[in-house]
């Protein structure tokens, strides 16, 4: 079987190589940072309201119960927003359940 130069070689293309745009300059995150966070909040789980209370997870189902612990509200309600545990202890109400 004979090969022809034409069978052996294979196209050759140059890889065009793309042109980055210039980056913009780092801004200061000191100062960007508190404004892009100023909308979220931070989900705690079960072991951080543990850490904060200072209780079991069974007595804090047992005061959401009761309905003085916030419920989860958290997306999925996979945990409680910080906004609420925070206004929770702001109420005192941390501090008035029997421990």
């Amino acid at each position: 079987m004979s090969l022809d130069k034409q069978q052996i070689q294979l196209p050759l293309s140059v890889a065009k190589r793309r042109v980055r745009s210039p980056r913009p300059p780092v801004r200061n995150l000191e100062h960007s940072v508190p404004d892009r966070i100023a909308g979220m909040d931070q989900v705690l789980g079960t072991h951080d309201i543990e850490r904060i209370t200072g209780r079991h997870r069974c007595t804090i189902y047992r005061w959401i119960l009761a309905g003085t612990f916030p419920q989860n509200r958290a997306p999925g309600g996979k945990g409680w927003l910080r906004s609420d545990v925070e206004k929770w202890l702001k109420q005192g109400l941390g501090s008035e359940v029997d421990h």
